[in-house]
């Protein structure tokens, strides 16, 4: 049942998802991977972290490969979107994908071997405290990612970030508001079968930052000059750049 909207958003309210669980049932996970594909395509949640990098391609096949790392990545779709979507320009480019469970990073190879595409591997790590697969990249991002923490966490997140981040950190994420927690609720359900989608949806946006708390942990893990834009369906897009400027998203 929907819960009533008297339930104010007004204050975080941190849980715990269904998909969080390491002994999580394989079928179930994913079973839930797949519906959160599906959402990610209807949210169109590429072509917005795509406004966060395009203008750092690199198209001269004497310069460099284009790097980047996502964090969380899950199944992989957003690296793999990114990948075609790199394809497209002609760009060089380097993608590794981290996650922390092992069912996800099955399932991101399991794609990027179907897909054929060059350039992109996943590995498992646990983004807090596990040495990333290189120590450098031009672009580090992540999806849906930082409303699974808790606030200490997400600063943690964003300074190791910052750290690998030769030129852009990037995030996109949910925002906490009432027209956001009634998207999740229904979408999950229109779009998936997954009770665990269903259940975390909803939960994830209680659990979501809002502008001013988001734009507060950034300053704190030391993204001072951090922008913030919104975007369909009730997101945020946070980027930062490592020389201290304002990103052109």
């Amino acid at each position: 049942m929907l819960r009533t909207f008297s339930n104010s958003l007004q204050h975080r309210r941190r849980q715990a998802e269904l998909m969080d669980n390491p002994a999580i049932q394989k079928s179930l996970h994913d079973q839930a991977l797949a519906g959160l594909r599906r959402i990610n395509r209807w949210s169109r949640t590429g072509a917005a972290v795509w406004t966060g990098i395009r203008d750092l391609l690199k198209s001269d096949s004497a310069g460099q490969p284009l790097t980047i790392l996502d964090l969380a990545c899950g199944s992989g779709d957003m690296a793999l979107w990114l990948a075609r979507r790199l394809k497209q320009f002609n760009c060089r480019f380097l993608i590794h994908g981290v996650d922390i469970s092992s069912t996800a990073v099955a399932a991101a190879t399991q794609q990027a071997a179907a897909a054929a595409i060059d350039g992109l591997s996943f590995h498992q790590c646990d983004v807090l405290q596990d040495a990333f697969p290189l120590p450098r990249y031009d672009v580090v991002m992540n999806s849906l990612f930082l409303h699974h923490l808790e606030a200490p966490e997400v600063v943690r997140v964003l300074q190791r970030m910052a750290t690998a981040a030769g030129k852009r950190v990037v995030i996109d994420d949910l925002r906490r508001t009432r027209l956001g927690y009634f998207l999740a609720w229904t979408g999950c359900r229109l779009l998936s079968r997954s009770p665990i989608v269903h259940f975390d949806g909803p939960v994830s946006v209680e659990g979501a930052f809002s502008d001013t708390e988001i734009l507060q942990l950034a300053r704190q893990a030391g993204l001072s000059s951090a922008r913030l834009q919104h975007h369909w369906p009730q997101r945020f897009l946070l980027t930062w750049q490592a020389d201290g400027t304002t990103a052109d998203a």
